[in-house]
């Protein structure tokens, strides 16, 4: 069982029960405040911190019958679970037991209150207007315009939607042949709901594409750089209409073209977002997420 079920499971065991959603959330928000590695990131809503990762991991109990989920609120279904499945490490445990002596028993609203309080990137979307709020927004307003892109290799779904919103990436085109990965939070219809959620519009554009067919036979025998050739040789040339596409985007905010790799450098993305600003210098100007640290803000 992946760390983070054990650590939900071990919350609801230990807390009032029924619990709500949002509850989870923000507890579990202020438990990552401790731990060395946080079980679970966040993305900012209009209600505060919210985890991308924990409704997945709440459906997936829900359908092995070890939670039940009525509405907002959650119980744990102590016949279909072992404690001794989700028992955690005495560092973990201890942590958490911490968390709900000190915050267990206070209101949500509360809970926001000492959540912003140390960390304000995840009040950017409530209604919430106290200084350093308002400067985490107008520094994302202010981020550069242009076109934008971001490989979510070695990122959770969260930290994902973050880096774009950090960057103010209104939407995404997903540059995929095929929007499918082993990592079932980056396949097509988990993914776009996950971005409607950050208020991220999500665009498919499969057509400008490595062919999986090409990939695979070209791969199996040669290098990842002979593979980025052929692309800018067969592919590349075939891709000037999506380019204006991109253009058009481009000017209606922020866009973000979206792949698997972290290097840019491995990945055709980088090679079409350069044709596109070649065939449409109206572009601007193209940005790599990944390269501009932008973790190091410490917003989330």
């Amino acid at each position: 069982m992946l760390n983070r079920r054990k650590v939900l499971l071990s919350l609801f065991n230990q807390s009032e029960r029924p619990i709500t959603t949002k509850r989870v959330n923000l507890l579990l928000a202020l438990l990552a405040l401790t731990e060395e590695k946080p079980s679970f990131q966040f993305i900012p809503t209009v209600k505060g911190p919210h985890s991308i990762d924990l409704v997945h991991d709440l459906r997936a109990f829900e359908k092995v019958g070890e939670v039940t989920m009525q509405g907002d609120s959650i119980t744990i279904v102590e016949e279909r679970t072992d404690p001794l499945s989700y028992a955690l490490d005495e560092v973990e445990q201890e942590l958490l037991l911490e968390t709900l002596a000190t915050h267990g028993s206070k209101s949500e609203t509360a809970l926001l209150d000492e959540i912003l309080a140390a960390r304000p990137f995840y009040g950017i979307r409530t209604e919430r207007s106290d200084g350093r709020i308002e400067a985490i927004r107008r520094e994302i307003r202010s981020a550069p315009s242009g076109l934008y892109t971001l490989g979510y290799e070695g990122l959770s779904i969260d930290g994902f939607i973050n880096h774009l919103i950090a960057n103010n990436v209104t939407a995404v085109v997903d540059v995929r042949e095929f929007a499918f990965s082993r990592r079932s939070e980056f396949a097509k219809t988990n993914l776009e709901e996950a971005l409607g959620v950050g208020q991220i519009t999500y665009i498919g554009m499969p057509e400008v594409g490595i062919p999986t067919k090409a990939r695979k036979e070209i791969l199996e025998h040669k290098s990842k750089e002979e593979l980025l050739e052929y692309y800018e040789e067969e592919i590349l040339p075939t891709t000037a209409s999506y380019a204006t596409k991109v253009a058009e985007l481009v000017k209606t905010g922020n866009i973000a073209l979206i792949c698997h790799e972290e290097d840019p450098g491995e990945c055709h993305r980088s090679h079409f977002s350069a044709f596109a600003l070649a065939n449409e210098p109206s572009i601007g100007a193209v940005h790599d997420i990944r390269t501009k640290d932008v973790e190091e803000r410490g917003w989330w």
